[in-house]
């Protein structure tokens, strides 16, 4: 894992299509900004691990 120090409206790219922009700090909080193509899913991982057993009974559902 890379762990970088940004400050407020700094900016990190990731290749040559994404960048993630520092929008505000607060205290145990860090807003960021997004920027990818439409094609490029973008989800907090809390909603995939949440998710994952609906998708297992979608799969499931789906195979018979």
């Amino acid at each position: 894992m890379l762990v970088l120090s940004r400050k407020v409206d700094e900016r990190i790219r990731v290749g040559d299509e994404v960048t993630i922009t520092v929008v505000r700090i607060s205290p145990g909080v860090v807003r960021i900004g997004i920027d990818a193509p439409p094609h490029l899913a973008i989800v907090r991982d809390e909603l995939v691990e949440s998710d994952a057993p609906n998708r297992r009974k979608s799969a499931l559902s789906a195979s018979r």
